[in-house]
């Protein structure tokens, strides 16, 4: 067996024992590892940090090796790696208990008994929608529109809202981008447990992110804003977190009706009273949606 060989096998080794140090001890002082989720050449340090989070999310993780070729300095190893996703795979989003088995492609360079340098290939898409992950396919920017992505969460009842608050944050790099959205996501649980909260839609394009929430009134916007958000705010002004923010709260001036079509007859009918028979053929509406 081949010096590659061997650390190879101590590389994979580590990984399925969950030993960070292991993992490091197989490198280089000055070693690099990359691969599509790292944006770009990481040590083996940093290495040992992501291996924590994928053992966190994936408790039961381990690596198959399915093949090897190994020449003198260089080899490239294909490999599945399985788990369940029983822990936070991403801050802020529930576990969802899926199973993945994902392929990828490792490619290590040796040089002086240690492992200088390992490129790693796999399909980010593939894993995330084996947990259950929405994926995107659309462009950054075209012309003057960013695009983006966005969510929305309604409380139960269906009701008009006495004012709603609109947001706008700007990270200052995706690193940062991903802590908003961390905090978003907590945000939202705690708006949920407040009776006042009707519903928020959120979203980002490119870095900046955007909310729109809507409440019964402002009393209960404060209850809601004084759990997490107090957080989120407190990191605001004593740490060099976000780049810009604006923030506001608006009364309506005018709330206009709600309109369903009917699936019957495809009358267009007045829904804001929330009657549930269609007045032109008597059949069965739709559950009248929420005002926001």
């Amino acid at each position: 067996m081949t010096t590659t060989d061997v650390l190879i096998d101590r590389y994979f080794s580590a990984w399925n024992a969950h030993d960070a140090d292991g993992i490091a001890g197989v490198f280089a002082p000055d070693g690099t590892y990359e691969d599509p989720t790292t944006r770009g050449a990481i040590g083996p340090a940093a290495l040992g940090d992501v291996a924590r989070g994928l053992w966190a999310a994936f408790p039961d993780l381990r690596f198959e090796v399915s093949s090897r070729h190994v020449g003198e300095t260089q080899a490239t190893v294909e490999w599945v790696m399985r788990g369940t996703n029983h822990g936070p795979f991403i801050s802020g989003v529930e576990p969802a208990g899926a199973t993945a088995s994902l392929q990828g492609v490792d490619v290590f360079t040796v040089a002086d008994g240690c492992i200088r340098r390992i490129r790693g290939y796999f399909d980010r898409e593939a894993l995330a929608e084996a947990l259950g992950l929405m994926v995107i396919v659309q462009p950054s920017a075209q012309g003057p529109a960013t695009f983006g992505y966005s969510m929305r969460v309604a409380s139960g009842p269906s009701r008009p809202p006495g004012v709603i608050a609109l947001t706008w944050i700007q990270g200052a790099d995706e690193d940062e981008k991903a802590r908003i959205r961390g905090h978003a996501r907590h945000n939202v649980r705690d708006f949920l447990a407040e009776p006042g909260f009707i519903s928020i839609v959120t979203g980002f394009t490119g870095l900046r992110g955007f909310t729109v929430t809507a409440w019964e009134d402002e009393a209960a916007m404060s209850r809601g804003l004084a759990t997490h958000h107090a957080v989120a705010m407190d990191e605001l002004f004593t740490q060099p977190f976000v780049a810009a923010v604006w923030t506001s709260v608006w009364q309506p001036s005018r709330i206009n009706r709600i309109w369903v079509r009917c699936t019957a007859c495809a009358s267009l009918q007045d829904v804001t009273d929330d009657h549930r028979a269609c007045t032109a053929c008597q059949a069965s509406l739709p559950e009248r949606p929420a005002f926001w």
